[in-house]
């Protein structure tokens, strides 16, 4: 044919993220606070969890998935949203699986897309690790130093990196909350790309954990193709503890 017709089809996503609008909220639930700006904007909803925390902030023009982000951020948990086809999807970071398969020929069985992975790439980043945590806490404008702790190991192999708490301590206990700090932060950032083929309908997405040599990774960014009816997807992966 002499002419040909492209399309671009979009999702909802699409619209959350192009779409602003102006929201006041006051003490109202996370819960019924995204439930309205999805009401709102026609957007169908898959799952939101009943996020009970209150929400009272102003959102003056803002890009609508920035103020489902920053109400999720407000709330206790770690969160992720995306749309599925039934619409968004809010859900627990962590809390689901991908799980890739595909057949070589169409009579062999399914094989778990990551054990033939390809064009993989390993790196190992110290730039957000911290070796050495300092709690303080601050009362009528002067600070006081309420724990340190290090691993010294850690800064004997690659240098002395800190991280500055402030807590209440009438509220908060200071030792627990430096060594719980410390153990998020002291492993260096392990990240993987890698390259799977899958079914051609399934659709691993970004958010999902996938379990690779026995070990989780958080899947940070996905990308997909169709080539000669093969389903190409390459994966930016992030060891998940």
């Amino acid at each position: 044919s002499e002419f040909v017709n492209k399309y671009t089809a979009c999702d909802f996503g699409w619209y959350l993220n192009k779409s602003t609008e102006t929201y006041q909220f006051n003490k109202m639930t996370a819960y019924k606070a995204i439930r309205k700006i999805c009401e709102d904007s026609n957007i169908p909803i898959d799952n939101i969890p009943m996020l009970e925390t209150e929400i009272t902030k102003i959102y003056a023009d803002k890009v609508l998935s920035d103020i489902i982000r920053d109400i999720l951020s407000q709330c206790e948990g770690t969160y992720n949203f995306d749309v599925t086809p039934a619409g968004l999807r809010i859900y627990t970071i962590g809390s689901l699986y991908a799980y890739p398969e595909f057949r070589i020929t169409p009579n062999t069985r399914l094989i778990y897309s990551p054990t033939l992975r390809g064009n993989v790439s390993h790196t190992l980043s110290i730039e957000e690790m911290k070796n050495s945590v300092k709690v303080i806490s601050e009362k009528d404008s002067a600070y006081t130093v309420q724990t340190v702790l290090k691993d010294e190991d850690s800064i004997y192999q690659y240098g002395f990196l800190q991280e500055v708490i402030k807590i209440d301590p009438e509220k908060e206990n200071a030792q627990s909350i430096a060594q719980t700090k410390l153990a998020q932060l002291l492993k260096p950032a392990e990240t993987f790309s890698i390259e799977i083929i899958e079914a051609l309908d399934s659709y691993t997405r970004a958010g999902m954990l996938l379990n690779m040599d026995d070990t989780d990774y958080l899947i940070e960014s996905a990308q997909h193709s169709i080539k000669n009816g093969v389903h190409y997807v390459k994966l930016d992966l992030r060891k998940f503890s």
